[in-house]
């Protein structure tokens, strides 16, 4: 968990700075498009880093007769800021809209190796200059900030909103190009297959809100699938027949493909051979009367630690999709403090009923584990069993 925490936070300050650089206009010159203009939907895949994995989507507005080549990116902040750091944990963190060239935009992605796909517009001249007002507009010094959500107010939702609400004419969607069965944590894991601590970790933190079926509309919060809905999106024309609002999709940058993992099911193995030491320990304490307290100690321990995160994030921070999470009910941290007072005859009697309690409550979640409304890890399902086990035997060492 620590390993994947600092990825994360290591990967966001990389994408701020290189986001940063890429930001070249503080005011934006007033422009008049030509016919020969182009607004096109950018569409890059992921990258290898957490912060990257889920890819990224941008507007590009071009015109080489008036000498334009803008990108705007609804994904950057500002790393400068001094409260940046408690901002992103409370969920409080503001993202900006900037605006490079395009040349400056693709430089990131070469260096990282990550496609991108452009889907041009059709749309009239004074169309594109109404996307285009409504983008400086979006611009301005007090509009450019907002306050991220990673679901439902993002860099891709934030351009399928301006899409609808600034072309005068009415988009209509096709949505069997999308699978309206799946839930928000459904369409975010196949983006983290190939990396499963970090599949784990954000599975740990997302709460029962996730498993929630997502609408088609908000399934564009994901850059790939507003790619794949806007593709099959119509506009009417003069004559109220629907045309297609997108040409075909083209590859401006070719990357490279995200390398496949030997070690998917990592961390089930892990925490099966976890599951394992504490049996061991187990026959240890019943066979041999031999109590190895510092095994229930870190087991116990680090557990607690992780309940400290998933109550934090849940009570202490403004992560909606992380709130009323079902992992608090075996990940508390309440089983940091038992750690702490674990070999402590002042509190024996009360060890006592907390393990015996929390056998029960092992076993009940065992038995529901598959039938919970929130989808729990299942490679913490050995964790949970190493926990029932060693809360059971101690519960019967200290009676």
């Amino acid at each position: 968990m620590q390993i994947f925490l600092r990825r994360f936070f290591l990967g966001l300050i990389l994408f701020a700075t290189t986001l940063a650089s890429s930001t070249v206009f503080a005011q934006l010159p007033d422009v008049v498009l030509t016919d020969n203009a182009k607004v096109s939907l950018l569409t890059c895949s992921q990258g290898e880093e957490l912060y990257s994995i889920f890819g990224h989507s941008a507007i590009r507005v071009a015109d080489p007769q008036v000498g334009v080549d803008w990108v705007f990116n609804y994904g950057t902040f500002d790393f400068s800021d001094p409260k940046f750091y408690p901002n992103f944990v409370k969920g409080k963190l503001n993202y900006i809209l900037s605006v490079s060239t395009y040349k400056n935009f693709e430089r990131s992605y070469i260096f990282e190796g990550r496609y991108i796909y452009e889907q041009v517009l059709n749309l009239k001249q004074y169309e594109k200059q109404k996307l285009l007002d409504s983008l400086k507009v979006n611009y301005l010094p007090e509009n450019r900030y907002y306050l991220y959500d990673f679901l439902f107010d993002n860099c891709a939702t934030r351009i399928r909103d301006i899409f609808v609400e600034s072309i005068p004419r009415d988009i209509t969607f096709d949505y069997r190009s999308l699978d309206e069965d799946k839930s928000f944590r459904d369409l975010l894991m196949p983006n983290v297959e190939e990396k499963p601590w970090a599949k784990l970790g954000i599975n740990l933190l997302l709460g029962v809100s996730a498993d929630r079926k997502a609408r088609p509309w908000e399934q564009m919060f994901l850059p790939e699938h507003m790619m794949t809905a806007f593709m099959h999106s119509g506009i009417k024309n003069m004559d109220d027949d629907i045309v297609s609002l997108m040409q075909e999709p083209t590859m401006l940058l070719k990357g490279n493909e995200i390398g496949k993992s030997k070690f998917r099911n990592g961390p089930l193995f892990t925490f099966i051979l976890v599951l394992l030491f504490a049996v061991l320990v187990s026959y240890i304490n019943l066979k041999k009367q031999r109590q190895l307290w510092w095994f229930d100690r870190i087991l116990f321990g680090l557990i607690g630690l992780l309940g400290i995160v998933i109550a934090f994030q849940w009570f202490g921070s403004d992560h909606t999709v992380m709130a009323n999470n079902y992992n608090l009910f075996w990940a508390h941290p309440l089983h940091l403090i038992v750690a702490l007072v674990l070999t402590s005859s002042r509190y024996s009697k009360a060890l006592k009923y907390y393990f015996g309690l929390n056998t029960i409550l092992m076993i009940m979640l065992l038995a529901l584990w598959f039938v919970l409304p929130q989808t729990l890890p299942l490679p913490m399902l050995p964790v949970v069993a190493a926990m029932g086990l060693r809360s059971a035997v101690i519960y019967k060492r200290l009676k």
